[in-house]
């Protein structure tokens, strides 16, 4: 009879088998925060582009005045001092034919967003406006930047016609 012998790996062959996959998720883990941080600045572009759209349709289907604005706090619109200090955006009805805003807005949200913790937005406007005409809104432009290094950045731009796009923008458009 023959003695009995066990199958498997022997310690140092799984110490070694440990060693080389820890050293490949080191290797990746810079990688995979990268990724993360795009995807989080991409799905924010995404967010601000369907508000923007939302805001166009509702102006039009409601007939009345409707802005998207950014948000310091997220129950009233930043005023314009206070636009790089936004932590998300408003899309508000506008009360009578001229767009409001700031600090005395009162409006109800239809659409209210924050922002991820590491995206930041800034905006060449506190607020557009869309108006129930088609092809008639305020132009304007949103740059939302990754607060990490290295920092990523992308406008979402706003015709006078209303219809938004989105566009590369460069690391320098990040400083507020």
């Amino acid at each position: 009879m023959s003695p009995h012998r066990w199958k498997g790996f022997s310690l140092p062959e799984a110490l070694t088998v440990l060693a080389v996959a820890c050293a490949l998720i080191a290797a990746a883990a810079p990688s995979f925060a990268l990724a993360r941080r795009e995807a989080a600045l991409t799905a924010t572009v995404n967010q601000l582009l369907g508000a923007l759209h939302f805001a166009r349709s509702a102006a039009i289907l409601r007939n009345t005045p409707t802005i998207i604005c950014l948000s310091a706090n997220g129950r009233q619109c930043a005023d314009s001092a206070n636009v790089n200090s936004a932590k998300g955006w408003l899309v508000l009805e506008s009360a009578g034919s001229r767009a409001v805003g700031g600090a005395g807005n009162s409006n109800l949200p239809l659409r209210r967003a924050d922002l991820p913790e590491n995206v930041a937005v800034h905006g060449s406007r506190a607020l557009l406006t869309f108006w129930p005409t088609a092809r008639a809104g305020t132009s304007g432009t949103f740059v939302l930047c990754s607060r990490r290094s290295p920092i990523s950045a992308r406008k979402v731009v706003v015709s006078q016609t209303g219809r938004p796009r989105v566009a590369d923008a460069h690391t320098e458009d990040c400083a507020p």
